[in-house]
């Protein structure tokens, strides 16, 4: 391209005018060479995007029938506690325990002092002894009334037979009136005599009743008086551990006072937690075992090997949980631990069929894991059944699906983005 030369432009003779046109024409050759450039270059080959693929750890599936099992935490409780007291205001005499002894059934734990319940039964018998002397002579005075009562009738014949004559005699002018006045008075006491016999003997069975009542009465407070003499020695109501002695000697008793604390062996229990999907396999368990019916086993057992049975669940979801309370009894009773203290347990399900058994990690929110189908990932919805500890120690988690055919491959490995269609390499 051929510049025109600044000299034939009009006003070319102007500086200003100069450099403008110089500038003008610097810009358009810059643009002109560009343009070449751009024109003439070789064009771009797009670039191929590579798919990434995540390295993955499989295991082939094995539905089998298997016992699921679970761990859980349990508290050792006693379903009785016995806080041993007495109504009786003595001074504590002896205490034969201390905290931590274990007692049997019937065995002595502590004396009160007997002195003043020992005064009060002599005076409570000797009260008996005279009430039942008078209803004796209560007794011995109707025996008397009914062997003179036919005498008195004897007498009251007589003297009214007699009377009967005098006034015959009397009407025949053969006596004074006066005699005739002394056998009426005389028949009169016959007839009174008679009649307070009949009446004192008719009231004595009246008195015997109540004398019965006043022995009977003063039998039942010596009978109390000896309950109270026996109540000085506290005994133990079941065997068990000493949990607490609240006494000592020369303390006095009174109605408020706890002495002693006694738990019974035969009540200890170990109270677990239960998932809450667990519970309707555990109330089955104990329905079928309540109808006498072979129960499905649920069985569990210490660390140490010591088997526990399952006696009922609780009806109540206390505050800050979310599943029932079963409990377990100890079956070896002759090493029970202490109340309170919290134990490691293995819980063992009944078995279920068609459960595959698969590391922890296959597991995604709770309810789904990965097979593998041509290096992709497929997701598969499972049940949970249960957990599982192999002979080698190792945790596993029972799930179940109909799509977990023997051999499927399904994926041990925690990716962070996981989902079906992923390309994975399996190794």
């Amino acid at each position: 391209m051929k510049v025109p030369s600044l000299d034939l432009l009009p006003g070319a003779g102007s500086p200003r005018l100069r450099r403008l046109f110089l500038g003008g024409a610097i810009l358009a050759g810059a643009a002109l060479a560009s343009a070449s450039l751009f024109a003439t270059g070789p064009a771009p080959e797009p670039e191929v995007r590579i798919e990434k693929a995540w390295p993955v750890a499989v295991m082939a599936a094995e539905p089998r029938t298997q016992s699921p099992s679970f761990t859980a935490y349990g508290r050792v409780e006693s379903t009785r506690i016995a806080h041993l007291a007495t109504d009786l205001v003595a001074d504590v005499r002896a205490v034969h325990v201390r905290e931590g002894d274990w007692v049997a059934k019937g065995d002595l734990l502590l004396e009160l002092d007997d002195a003043e319940i020992r005064l009060l039964l002599a005076e409570r018998s000797a009260d008996l002894a005279q009430q039942q002397a008078t209803l004796r002579s209560i007794e011995s005075q109707r025996a008397m009334l009914e062997r003179t009562l036919a005498q008195a009738r004897s007498m009251d014949r007589i003297a009214a037979a007699k009377l009967a004559r005098h006034e015959e005699l009397l009407s025949r002018r053969l006596i004074s009136q006066s005699l005739q006045d002394e056998v009426v008075a005389e028949a009169n006491r016959a007839a009174i005599d008679l009649e307070s016999h009949q009446r004192r003997l008719a009231d004595l069975p009246n008195q015997i009743a109540a004398q019965r009542a006043a022995v009977d009465r003063a039998r039942a407070l010596v009978q109390r008086a000896e309950l109270d003499l026996a109540r000085t020695g506290i005994r133990a109501p079941f065997a068990g551990p000493v949990l607490a002695v609240n006494v000592a000697p020369g303390d006095r008793s009174n109605l408020s006072r706890t002495l002693l604390e006694l738990a019974d062996a035969s009540g200890f229990e170990v109270r677990v937690q239960i998932p809450a999907g667990y519970e309707p396999r555990f109330q089955h368990h104990l329905d079928r075992a309540a109808s006498g019916q072979s129960a499905d086993e649920i069985s569990a057992s210490l660390a140490d090997g010591r088997s526990l049975t399952l006696v009922r669940l609780a009806r109540l979801v206390r505050a800050g949980q979310s599943g029932l309370d079963a409990f377990f009894r100890l079956d070896d009773v002759a090493a029970l631990p202490p109340i309170g203290r919290v134990l490691d347990l293995r819980i063992r399900l009944p078995e279920e069929p068609g459960v595959v058994a698969l590391p922890i990690a296959s597991l995604y929110e709770n309810d789904r894991v990965y097979a593998v189908e041509d290096n992709r990932l497929q997701a598969i919805s499972v049940e949970r059944v249960g957990e599982l500890h192999t002979a080698d120690g190792e945790y596993r988690v029972l799930v179940r699906a109909p799509e977990l055919v023997a051999g499927r491959p399904v994926i041990t490995t925690q990716l962070p983005k996981a989902v079906s269609g992923l390309l994975v390499e399996p190794s």
